[in-house]
């Protein structure tokens, strides 16, 4: 029997005499032990759902967003100079804007970003995450001239709206008129539906072509990148290269700063519940 057994079963196995210690002694260790156990498991939850979360929040958005004062004209010049950076492994563009979708049923205000279907899958998982339709449809128009829009499942159960129905976007860059200031409204096809599994996104979200977007947002260049990295912890480290790599009226961040106050919160909780537990335990 191993000496460190031995002094261990000393301890714990009392002569007849001290049966009541012996007692003592079981409670005391089952106690710590399921005091562990509980601990263990917290700490194991509260991880798992951090890394949950991570991937999820990752797969709705780029890992690093790159921002040009001046207005990108040539965006395909631009997505190659990014995807030159050490560490970078994909890059597209995106517009975003703010537009009020509506239908025969219901309407919500949501964001509409315009994408290039082909670079965004390599920088996202909208693709992946497509539940009815496809995202490459929305660079065509169909038979009645209307262009298409991919939207979040809960948004199309929200206004009633869904693959083959038709939409109207109204946003608020607009032009006067005169009947005085007029927003801009296009009608839409709706030609897919996605589930990322965040109610921000799946709720709030629309994609469109980048050109629809600029048309709709009244933007003439491309102001925004979004790039995909090797490893998502060396996110911050790309993101403080990038300025100097591109040029000085080019601004950078990485998903960590854009998440920083969740992330920040979920921290806070996993130590307040380890600390509490571990409390409890001693």
């Amino acid at each position: 029997m191993p000496f460190e057994l031995q002094i261990a079963l000393r301890y714990l196995l009392a002569k007849r005499r001290q049966v009541f210690i012996s007692v003592i002694t079981l409670v005391s260790t089952i106690g710590v032990t399921v005091g562990v156990m509980a601990l263990v498991i917290a700490l194991a939850i509260m991880t798992g759902l951090q890394q949950e979360l991570q991937d999820r929040i990752l797969g709705a958005m780029a890992h690093v967003n790159v921002w040009k004062t001046s207005g990108i004209d040539d965006y395909r010049a631009e997505v190659e100079r990014v995807r030159q950076v050490p560490g970078i492994v994909a890059a597209a563009p995106a517009v975003y804007g703010k537009a009020l979708i509506s239908s025969e049923r219901g309407d919500m205000f949501i964001t509409v970003k315009g994408v290039d279907p082909v670079l965004e899958r390599d920088v996202t998982e909208v693709a992946a995450a497509m539940t009815g339709g496809s995202l490459d449809a929305i660079t065509a128009e169909d038979a009645d001239g209307l262009p298409g829009i991919v939207i979040g499942h809960e948004l199309a159960g929200a206004i009633g709206a869904f693959v083959g129905d038709t939409v109207n976007l109204v946003t608020p860059q607009g032009q006067l008129s005169p009947m005085g200031y007029m927003p801009r409204q296009r009608r839409f096809r709706i030609v897919g539906t996605f589930r990322l599994g965040l109610l921000e996104f799946d709720s709030a979200y629309g994609f469109v072509s980048i050109a629809v977007a600029q048309r709709m947002t009244a933007k003439s260049q491309i102001d925004h990148l979004e790039a995909r990295v090797t490893n998502i912890y060396d996110a911050p480290q790309v993101a403080d290269v990038l300025p100097g790599r591109l040029g000085g009226d080019y601004v950078a961040s990485d998903w960590s700063d854009l998440n920083r106050t969740l992330y920040s919160a979920l921290y806070l909780e996993k130590i307040a519940m380890g600390l509490g537990i571990g409390l409890i335990v001693a």
